[in-house]
C-alpha cells in the first residue's frame, strides 16, 4: 500500500510540473510573440524617422539656399549706394500711392 501512495504522490507531482512546464511555455509563446510585434513596431519608426531626418536635411537646406540667395541680393557687391537708395525711394512712392488708394 505504501507504494502505491508513493507512486500516486509522484504521479500528482508529475502532473503538477507538466502543468506549470506548461503555463511557462505558453508565457514564452507570448513574449515572443510581444517582442515579435514590438521589433516590427520599432523597425517601423526607424524607417519614419530617418525618412523625417532627410526632410529635415532637405528643408534645411533650401532654407540656407534661399539665405544665401536674400543675403546675395542685397549685399555690399550687388548694388551700389545709389541704386539702394533709389530702391527705397520708388518703395516709399509706392507705399505711399497703396496709402492713399487705401484711404480713399
Amino acid at each position: 500500500m505504501a507504494d502505491n501512495s508513493k507512486y500516486n504522490f509522484f504521479m500528482d507531482e508529475l502532473n503538477s510540473l507538466e502543468k506549470q512546464i506548461y503555463v511557462l511555455v505558453q508565457k514564452a509563446d507570448d513574449s515572443s510573440a510581444q517582442t515579435k510585434e514590438l521589433l516590427k513596431n520599432l523597425k517601423k519608426l526607424e524607417d519614419e524617422n530617418s525618412i523625417l531626418k532627410m526632410k529635415i536635411e532637405e528643408l534645411e537646406s533650401k532654407l540656407k539656399s534661399k539665405s544665401s540667395y536674400s543675403d546675395g541680393l542685397f549685399s555690399e557687391d550687388s548694388i551700389s549706394e545709389e541704386e539702394k537708395e533709389n530702391l527705397k525711394e520708388k518703395i516709399s512712392d509706392l507705399i505711399s500711392k497703396l496709402d492713399n488708394h487705401l484711404r480713399s
